[in-house]
């Protein structure tokens, strides 16, 4: 099973494995972690699936290096990615990351730019979506555009 081999080729699993090592370190350390690693992706550019960047997530993350280490190169760790996915494509239908599950068939998948920098707008932004992924199951899906120049605009 792909899940038991850390060296199968994928963007996503090894980030998926560092984060759950780091919450294997407590809910307080995969925050952390978590916000670190948006960060880095989003904001910075970074490649998380290189392991020196996801290592470098830990540091900034305050995680214990050693153990974070160790947890990455578990079979245990991986497994355990291996089967949230299945978990979550079986039970809420959720076919890549991020995904907000608010309940069976209420998955909603969403991309962001940025982490809103207010709590606030963090709160709001998070009530948006959970009206509109949950009170309007008819809405499917919405896309950004943007202005190509001259033929006018094209999806992003």
């Amino acid at each position: 099973m792909m899940w038991a081999h850390p060296d199968y080729p994928s963007q996503g699993i090894p980030a998926l494995v560092a984060a759950k090592a780091a919450k294997n370190q407590g809910e307080p350390a995969f925050m952390r972690y978590h916000l670190a690693a948006f960060e880095a992706r989003h904001e910075k550019g970074n490649d998380i699936a290189d392991r020196e960047v996801l290592r470098a997530i830990a540091t900034t993350a305050r995680l214990d290096l050693v153990e974070f280490e160790q947890d990455m190169a578990n079979d245990k760790t991986w497994q355990a990615v291996g089967e949230d996915h299945t978990e979550s494509k079986s039970e809420y239908g959720v076919f890549g990351v991020p995904t907000m599950a608010f309940g069976k068939g209420q998955a909603v998948f969403v991309k962001l730019a940025a982490i809103p920098e207010s709590k606030e707008e963090r709160i709001s932004l998070f009530e948006l979506i959970f009206n509109m992924g949950v009170k309007r199951p008819y809405l499917h899906e919405l896309k950004r555009v943007e202005e190509t120049g001259d033929i006018g605009i094209q999806l992003k």
